[in-house]
Order: C-alpha cells, then sequence, then structure tokens
C-alpha cells in the first residue's frame, strides 16, 4: 500500500514488503518502478492487463468520474489478486492516490463457486426451456428433498398456490392443484402420474409422458412429465382447449347441428358421471319433413340446437342422439335449477322462427333424471321421463334416477 504523489512522481509506503521494496527501488521513474512490481507479481496471461491498468499517465482521466477503480489479475505467488487505485482528496486535476494490491483468493473461489453454480442453472434453465416449449407452467421436483424449484407459472396456477414465500412441498402441491384447478373426475388419475414411484417404476430417466386432463371450467390442459434424473422430474402445464377442440369438432361434432355427435356420446360422455341426463326431442318433426321437405327439418334442427347449446354450461354437453332426439347431460346442479332451465329451453324453442318457413310452429319435449350416476346408467331413467312428456308435448318431466 503506496501513497503516489501524481505531480511529484513520488511514493510514500503504507505498508510494503522487501518484494514491493525491491522492485520500487530497481525503477529509474515512479511508473517504471510500479510498472516492475506488477510484472513480477502477476502471471504471464495477466501481465498485460495489469500493465495497462497501472499507467499512471492515464488515471485522471480514467478516475474522473470515480473514487476508486480496480483490477483483480492472476498472481505467481498469492493467486488471484486485486490492484486498487483510490482517490485522496478533491484536487482537481487529480493529485495523490492510494495504491494497494492484495489478495483476493478467498473472494474468487466463492465468485469462481458462484459462477459455476449459474452457469449450472443456466445449462438446466435450458434443457428445461427446450423440454418444455410452448408451456405456460414449469416446475421441477427433487424427490429426495421434496423440494419444488417454480421455473414459470400461469396467473392461474400462482392464485391456486397462494402467496407464499417459497413453494410447498411437491405433495401439498400437488394436492392443492388437484383441488384447485382440477375437475373433480379427473383428479385420482393425475394423481397417480404425479405419483413418486409411478414414475420411478414405469417412467426410465430421460423418458417423458404426456396426459390430458380437464380444469376446473372443463378446458382442456396438458401435463407433460420428463424424469430429468435418479430423483428430479420436471412437470409442464399448457392449454389445449383449442387444439383438443379442433380436433373433436373432425371426429365429435354433428356437421349439421354443430353440437357433439352420438360418436362422442358412445367414446367419451357415456361412462362419465354427472347429476342429470335429459333427453328431448321436436314434436311432431316427421310432419314437418313430410310437409315442408327435409330442408325445412335440417333448419329445424339446426334452430333446436342452437338454443340447447346456448342455455347450458361449459361443464354440461348436448349431443345429437339421434334424428331429432337431442341428449344433454348436466353436472351440480338441483333438481330446482334443472326444472328451471329446461322450462327456458322450452319456452325459447316455442319462439323458434324459421326464416324461409314462416308457418312452421316448433313445439318441444323434454324427459330428465336427476342424482348422480353414470350417463349410460341414467340414460333409460331420462327415456321413461321422456316417453311421459311425449304423452302431453311441449312440456318437461323429471324423474328421480335409482341407481
Amino acid at each position: 500500500m503506496h501513497v503516489l504523489d501524481l505531480e511529484t512522481n513520488t511514493a510514500f509506503p503504507i505498508k510494503s514488503n522487501e518484494f514491493i521494496d525491491k522492485f520500487m527501488k530497481c525503477g529509474s521513474t515512479l511508473q517504471e518502478s510500479i510498472t516492475n512490481i506488477m510484472s513480477n507479481l502477476a502471471c504471464p496471461e495477466s501481465v498485460e492487463t495489469i500493465k495497462n491498468f497501472t499507467i499512471l499517465s492515464t488515471l485522471p482521466e480514467r478516475m474522473k468520474d470515480s473514487n476508486v477503480i480496480s483490477e483483480i489479475f492472476h498472481g505467481k505467488i498469492h493467486g488471484w489478486s486485486k490492484a486498487i487505485f483510490v482517490r485522496i482528496g478533491d484536487e482537481k486535476p487529480l493529485h495523490r492516490v492510494l495504491y494497494i494490491v492484495e489478495n483476493v483468493n478467498a473472494q474468487m473461489t466463492k465468485l469462481e463457486q458462484e459462477k459455476e453454480l449459474l452457469e449450472q442453472n443456466r445449462k438446466q434453465q435450458n434443457m428445461i426451456n427446450a423440454l418444455m416449449n410452448g408451456y405456460a407452467s414449469v416446475a421441477s421436483v427433487d424427490f429426495v428433498t421434496d423440494k419444488v424449484e417454480i421455473f414459470r407459472t400461469s396467473d392461474r396456477i400462482k392464485s391456486a398456490i397462494g402467496s407464499t414465500k417459497k413453494p410447498p412441498t411437491f405433495k401439498a402441491l400437488v394436492e392443492k392443484l388437484l383441488n384447485t384447478t382440477v375437475l373433480e373426475e379427473d383428479r385420482d388419475s393425475l394423481r397417480k402420474v404425479a405419483d413418486e414411484s409411478y414414475i420411478k417404476e414405469y417412467l426410465p430417466v430421460g423418458n417423458s409422458l404426456s396426459k390430458i386432463f380437464h380444469n376446473e371450467l372443463g378446458q382442456y390442459v396438458e401435463m407433460k412429465v420428463v424424469r430429468t434424473g435418479e430423483e428430479t422430474t420436471v412437470f409442464g402445464f399448457t392449454d389445449k382447449t383449442n387444439e383438443i377442440t379442433e380436433i373433436n369438432d373432425k371426429i365429435y361434432r354433428d356437421s349439421l347441428t354443430q353440437v357433439m355427435n352420438r360418436k362422442y356420446f358412445d367414446e367419451k360422455l357415456a361412462s362419465q358421471n354427472c347429476q342429470a341426463v335429459v333427453m328431448a326431442d321436436i314434436d311432431f318433426f316427421k310432419d314437418v319433413n313430410d310437409n315442408y321437405g327435409h330442408q325445412c327439418g335440417d333448419a329445424a334442427l339446426t334452430a333446436v340446437a342452437s338454443i340447447l347449446s346456448s342455455s347450458v354450461r361449459n361443464l354440461d354437453h348436448v349431443v345429437r342422439y339421434g334424428g331429432d332426439e337431442f341428449l344433454i347431460t348436466f353436472k351440480g346442479i338441483s333438481h330446482e335449477v334443472l326444472r328451471t332451465r329446461l322450462e327456458q329451453m322450452r319456452a325459447k324453442a316455442e319462439k323458434i322462427k324459421l326464416q324461409d318457413y314462416p308457418d312452421v310452429k316448433l313445439t318441444m319435449s323434454f324427459g330428465g333424471t336427476f342424482g348422480d350416476g353414470a350417463v349410460s346408467d341414467m340414460l333409460s331413467f331420462a327415456d321413461k321421463a321422456l316417453y311421459i312428456s311425449k304423452k302431453k308435448r311441449n312440456c318437461v318431466s323429471l324423474v328421480p334416477f335409482e341407481g
């Protein structure tokens, strides 16, 4: 440590040693002395950098807006070191500086460790980004510590997790997400796939699997599970509503009425649980076709389907079961609300006016059952209720499900 006087080109030692004193005396000028010191202190790969740093003639310009400047270099004797110039006083132009050389091995070791950790994190992030490209929410879990690291998350999942300072344990997070963001009928299958024992048994390291489920709004979501190590796994979630809807439209949607078709009922809906099943058809539909033609019949079917589909929620389903017969399933609905909803549909059907067939008057009959069971099991009860309504026409009949 020396005080350097840039006007007189002299140095006053504050703290020194024989090595420094030796080279300080060898130079014919202050600049030459400092250059000698640094050239002999620094490893070959650091010499040019540190020599440039210690050029005294450029110090006033380099310290114009700074009180301290420094440069880290690799020393021959003590390893990582730092050269420092500190302004003394407020004189302008720069008059005196404190010149310090200190060992920073411990600091550099820590910096190198942090740098290495950052590099590992960067590589991990790049790997996760590659694996989970396009996924709105991504998290990893370490099964040894049960620790979760959340890389990115959607607003809906943020809301489900709540404002916690640190993520919950993996098991707690799974249960929280299942109970708040997943449709009840899909929870058990997701819980199984997210289980540590299942992943370790059925998903080798480096492999992945995907599973489609419904969120609590009935929208499609895909979960992707990638086993990245013996004890680490990454989970990604992305909305699949548009993609799945497009696929389903081609396979499961009735081309005329745009509601779901009988194939959808047979393959997807029949095995699901619900709280009400309703059968409905157009009264005297054969007469409409016979008297006004099949184009009029098609217009009637389209108008009726529009009323039915606009009168239900996302969780409910409308299916063209066959001919003029429609099937409707409801989730989480009471007997009173069900009757009110069906009466509203019936009343809307009475008001249908077909643009090209002003003389056609339409009415509908509804028969439903309410309770809790599989759609396929409840269907026969809804059929019996519709049979009751067809005796009167233009009415609603409901019977309890006895499963």
